[in-house]
């Protein structure tokens, strides 16, 4: 237990210092800023290209086209860069995120060599008596396996604390299996724990027990995973997240925001119904008046809870109507048991209509057809019990819809909280999961557009232990628009009458992600009145093939007339 007595220190300064980047802080200032010469998409209907944006304190003051243009107090020459609103991100988990980049990525790692790699690389970032915990080695290749319907006959690669015993006197590693049934401690972590371990695995209750011994982090570590997870929202054009991590991350937010250096605008939304109470006596609710607004101010918004009605396709607890194509022994499984789910269905709607009737925002997790079906029945029972009102019922995914549900979807403004890059990943699996005809209604993005639903893009940065989903707002259009892998495949895409323009994608990415947060008067395009978050990016969307996107960079990102990011 030598350990434990000298961790109590962490070097703040040194967490902060592993922050450098090209960001910049906000200042508060009503300095103008002209941007001209550019290829300026606003998104306004009425003026939908222009030339130049004339931006004074944190509002777009001017949008016009020619030479002429007003005078500024400084100028950026865009060069006929593509200009577009900044993206807002529908759905972001920020605080896993920032422990992903800050900490160690373990997801592609299957061998000796990376490991060892991945683990200097991480102890090079954190300061001595930082923890590294978490991983999840070999997420990847298992999942790619499962996807491919093979069986394996070799052992899983497993780490060893004699790989990096050396490499980490300072620092206590516990790292797991992206299934959490193995651990792997290294030395310092070991004495902490008081387990003696020769190779360092830990499985079962001891690892369980090891898992509830790591220390809290640190206000100090999250401040910096905060700050690293805001650098990369500037770095690909995302001026507004909409994140859904624990409450204490509000404190990290308004810590930033009281020092100008909340470089990203934030919607929060509690990851737990459960947290509805401590909502409503905060205040953070919606303002049902006559032109609904969140809480909070321009910088951090409030008024959304997050919650579930199912739980993954992958891992098949995922709810639909008819059995898994290659399990046809249960339609779903609930996390915990599926027959406890159903016990607790009316107890799920009850709490439901009590968050409405509270003025809070309602945004649910479905992935199945059964579970979307669900969720259009509870609203149509919200408007019986509480009236009918202007709610924005987001449906978090609606990934598989029934196709008689599409039309039920007219008038009532859903929101179907979507992540494009998805289908680039789950075509691979997906109809072998639960079939062709099922896969009809999946990420039916044109169909919901064509029914009236409000289509609003998200990323689910950073992913899940399949798959890692980039923040870059890029791969999602492309995404939506081709309906291909990276590599181009299918040619004609998958399902490719579900394909959308991309003038609609963006508006999605952009204008979607406001109306779905109550704040399409002020963010989504680029327009007089509106808020200054702006980005410009080195390639032209519009005259370049969709692969191009993939390759390119964001030039300058924009957030309240304030250069937060510059390439």
């Amino acid at each position: 237990m030598k350990f434990k007595n000298h961790l109590i220190v962490l070097i703040v300064c040194a967490i902060l210092s592993a922050c450098g980047s090209n960001t910049e802080s906000v200042e508060a200032s009503s300095e103008s800023l002209l941007l001209f010469n550019g290829k300026v998409w606003t998104g306004n209907d009425a003026q939908p290209w222009a030339d130049w944006v004339l931006l004074e304190g944190d509002k777009i003051s001017k949008v016009g086209n020619g030479n002429r243009y007003p005078s500024a107090d400084r100028q950026i020459d865009l060069k006929g860069r593509l200009t577009l609103p900044g993206f807002n991100d529908s759905h972001v988990h920020f605080s896993q995120a920032g422990a992903l980049l800050l900490g160690i990525n373990l997801l592609d790692v299957n061998d000796d060599e990376a490991f060892i790699a991945r683990v200097k690389e991480t102890t090079d970032r954190l300061p001595d008596g930082s923890w590294i915990t978490r991983g999840d080695w070999g997420a990847y290749e298992a999942w790619n396996m499962g996807s491919e319907g093979s069986n394996r006959n070799q052992q899983d690669w497993q780490p060893r604390r004699t790989l990096i015993d050396e490499l980490t006197p300072d620092h206590p590693v516990l790292v797991t299996k992206y299934d959490r049934t193995e651990g792997m401690a290294n030395a310092i972590a070991l004495d902490y724990l008081g387990i003696e371990s020769k190779d360092g695995i830990l499985k079962g209750d001891i690892l369980t027990s090891a898992l509830r011994q790591i220390p809290e982090s640190s206000f100090e570590r999250k401040l910096a995973e905060s700050k690293r997870a805001l650098e990369e929202c500037a770095k690909w054009g995302v001026t507004t997240v909409q994140d859904m991590s624990p409450l204490d991350r509000v404190d990290i937010y308004k810590y930033l925001q009281e020092r100008d250096s909340l470089i990203t605008r934030i919607n929060f939304s509690p990851s737990r119904l459960s947290e509805i109470y401590n909502m409503m006596e905060q205040g953070w609710v919606i303002d049902w008046g006559e032109n609904p607004a969140p809480a909070g101010d321009d910088y951090i918004t409030f008024g959304t809870v997050k919650s579930h009605i199912d739980g993954i396709m992958g891992g098949r607890t995922a709810r639909f109507f008819e059995p898994y194509a290659d399990n046809t022994i249960e339609n779903y499984m609930w996390r915990g048991g599926w027959r406890e789910f159903s016990k607790n269905l009316p107890e799920f709607k009850r709490m439901l209509i009590q968050a409405d009737s509270g003025g809070i925002q309602l945004r649910v997790h479905a992935i199945g057809d059964e579970a979307n079906s669900i969720l259009l029945d509870v609203l149509d029972t919200l408007d019986q019990v509480n009236g009918a009102k202007d709610r924005r019922f987001r449906l978090v995914h609606a990934q598989v819809i029934a196709e008689q549900d599409f039309e039920r979807f007219a008038g009532r403004n859903i929101i179907a909280e979507v992540q494009p890059y998805h289908v680039t990943d789950d075509m691979r699996w997906m109809e072998e999961r639960i079939g062709h005809e099922r896969c009809k209604g999946a990420y039916a993005f044109k169909t919901l557009e064509d029914a009236g639903c409000q289509l609003a893009f998200g990323s689910d940065w950073p992913g899940t232990n399949a798959s890692y989903y980039p923040i870059n707002p890029l791969y999602g259009l492309y995404a939506a628009v081709t309906r291909q892998t990276v590599n181009g495949l299918p040619e004609e895409g998958w399902f490719p009458e579900q394909r959308i323009g991309l003038e609609s994608a963006i508006k999605a990415y952009t204008q979607g992600s406001a109306f779905a947060t109550f704040e399409e008067d002020v963010k989504g395009q680029i327009k007089e009145g509106m808020l200054a978050d702006i980005t410009v990016i080195d390639t032209d969307l519009f005259e370049t093939e969709p692969s191009a996107w993939l390759k390119a960079q964001f030039d300058y990102t924009i957030v309240g007339g304030k250069v937060v990011y510059k390439r």
